[in-house]
């Protein structure tokens, strides 16, 4: 190569280099300070046909201000000889991810569903679970609490499920999702599945609508009021042909 270009290129990629790196952070500080708003609704699988989403009236819009979102770190690696897996009376025994709503083809999601067995040594229990998404690698953001539900031994017909549109405070990029299941009458933690568990839960590709090319009226509380405009926004109303979307490898 000329050596007369070296200096030039030089420069030019430093320039780029810092461009990059600017909007990296530009990115991180808008997520970190933004208002997330979700609307989400969960219930067993088999309160509707499998061709379908969960009913629009069901949905709860749920708004945190930064100060109100619970973040913890991840740890590194498996989860080791403590393993709530390798010693729990109860566990995930299989889950999934769908993501669905690409209205801009950008190739990112506003859409989320976790669906999730829970099994037991138990005839029957109670127990409840936390989702967490991260898109940093470092912390995990809690996105939802559901309600208590009953888990009956290790039928195959107890599936569980979350469904969430994320709506605004989610920057495009590539998310992993955890679930946590806990004890309904201690609160202990039972089980967790994540990207160690399964590659469906790393790296999905979600933004939020109204980084989807879609406007939308800010929702005005925190109950089932928001899931009209859900329902306008989406077109899911009778049974639909779902497909899973995921992020080529």
């Amino acid at each position: 190569m000329n050596a007369r270009l070296l200096a030039p290129l030089a420069v030019a990629g430093l320039v780029l280099g810092a461009n990059v790196a600017a909007a990296q952070n530009s990115a991180s500080t808008a997520a970190g300070t933004e208002e997330r708003v979700t609307r989400t609704a969960a219930g067993p699988v088999k309160d509707h046909a499998a061709d379908e989403l969960r009913d629009p009236r069901s949905f709860e819009v749920i708004r945190r201000e930064p100060g109100e979102i619970t973040i913890k770190p991840r740890r590194a690696g498996d989860k080791g000889v403590n393993s709530v897996r390798a010693y729990g009376d109860s566990w995930v025994y299989e889950a999934t991810t769908d993501t669905f709503t690409d209205r801009d083809d950008d190739g990112y999601y506003s859409y989320l569903r976790v669906r999730f067995d829970v099994d037991s040594i138990f005839t029957s229990m109670f127990v409840y679970a936390e989702i967490y998404v991260s898109a940093d690698g470092n912390a995990w953001e809690h996105l939802y609490s559901t309600d208590d539900f009953e888990v009956f031994g290790s039928d195959t017909e107890d599936d569980y499920e979350v469904e969430t549109e994320l709506v605004s405070g989610y920057t495009a990029g590539l998310y992993d999702v955890l679930i946590e299941i806990y004890d309904a009458d201690t609160a202990e933690l039972i089980d967790e599945y994540g990207p160690n568990e399964s590659p469906e839960f790393s790296l999905l590709a979600l933004e939020d609508s109204t980084r989807d090319g879609v406007v939308i009226p800010p929702p005005h509380d925190h109950g089932g009021g928001g899931a009209f405009s859900w329902l306008g926004l989406t077109g899911l109303v009778g049974a639909l042909a779902l497909r899973r979307r995921r992020l080529a490898a």
